[in-house]
């Protein structure tokens, strides 16, 4: 008995030691961390080429395609610090089809990470809803079009009314867990955020598994901790069943079960609580991750949406009486 006293005497200075020993060592990985993260946040900011007079980096503006004089238009809203080019092409091709398009720049993208940091889920919000205000305001028909947290924007916006139809793709409900992870990436933001206000995203993180597509897909390379807090709450609010409920206009969500940044499982229990008589769920091939309209089985992503399109726009063209 006394030997076993003694043993667990000795394993428990043990760990005391190693914990003791270990606090300095991760106080230090963190200083440094924090340096290299100052560091790549200013190098970002000083070397991305941006527009002279707004600031705004070059491709990430905010830009309309097709016709003004369109009787419906479509909103595109953008991922977590991304920008427009998380679309590809797809703008483009949607104003083919008579659209009107509008890429919006959400809040705080396409600047720096600083402004971003100064977002909120409301202010994000407010930004998007006032690109759809003024559609709604010019144009008979309007419908959404929202990747990642776009995607979470755009069910927000839908729940309220005054859309007519809604894609998403890839929408963010909740973070991918993978089991390396130990705990969920939103504990560790939440861990970390009070010492770590920046965090640097590498090539591993942007989750398109077409690799060739990275240089033609623009995000922020610091993350501000605060920013993923953002992100959290708005997957939070626009998952809960009584804000899905109030969708009833036509639905389409395509997802890849291979996402590794967006839960699939979380996009589909969403799309079951959506109450549209008229939804549509939709995985795209098996070789793609979470940047679809980038990824191996973007055409068929793209086909998809335009299909859907068309369809409710001649829909909605005939219950409105136009031949």
């Amino acid at each position: 008995m006394r030997l076993k006293r003694t043993l667990k005497w000795i394993w428990r200075r043990k760990l005391l030691f190693v914990v003791a020993a270990a606090i300095p060592v991760l106080g230090l990985g963190i200083v440094i961390y924090s340096w290299v993260a100052s560091r790549s946040l200013n190098c970002e900011i000083e070397s991305t080429p941006r527009d002279p007079e707004t600031g705004i980096v070059l491709g990430a503006e905010a830009i309309s395609l097709g016709p003004a004089d369109a009787s419906a238009a479509c909103l595109l809203l953008h991922g977590y610090v991304g920008a427009r080019s998380d679309f590809a092409d797809l703008g483009e091709r949607i104003s083919e089809e008579g659209f009107y398009v509008r890429m919006a720049r959400l809040p705080g993208h396409g600047t720096t990470p600083v402004d971003f940091d100064e977002q909120t889920p409301d202010s994000m919000l407010e930004g998007a809803r006032a690109e759809l205000e003024d559609l709604r305001s010019r144009f008979e028909r309007v419908y959404l079009v929202g990747f990642s947290m776009g995607g979470a924007i755009s069910t927000l916006l839908a729940s309220e009314g005054g859309v007519d139809g809604l894609v998403l793709v890839a929408p963010y409900y909740k973070v991918t867990y993978s089991w390396h992870y130990v705990l969920p990436p939103e504990t560790w933001n939440r861990l970390f955020s009070p010492i770590l206000p920046y965090v640097i995203k590498s090539d591993g993180f942007v989750k398109v598994n077409k690799r060739e597509s990275l240089e033609h897909i623009y995000s922020y390379r610091a993350l501000s901790t605060r920013s993923l807090a953002m992100l959290v709450e708005l997957g939070r609010r626009a998952r809960q069943p009584d804000i899905l409920s109030r969708i009833d206009r036509p639905v389409l969500v395509l997802y890849s079960e291979g996402d590794e940044a967006a839960a699939p499982q979380a996009t589909k229990q969403a799309f079951e609580a959506i109450q549209s008589n008229d939804k549509t769920l939709r995985k795209i091939g098996e070789r793609s991750n979470h940047i679809l309209l980038w990824d191996y089985d973007a055409e068929d992503a793209k086909t998809a949406i335009l299909n859907f399109l068309e369809r409710i726009e001649g829909i909605n063209r005939t219950e409105a009486g136009h031949v």
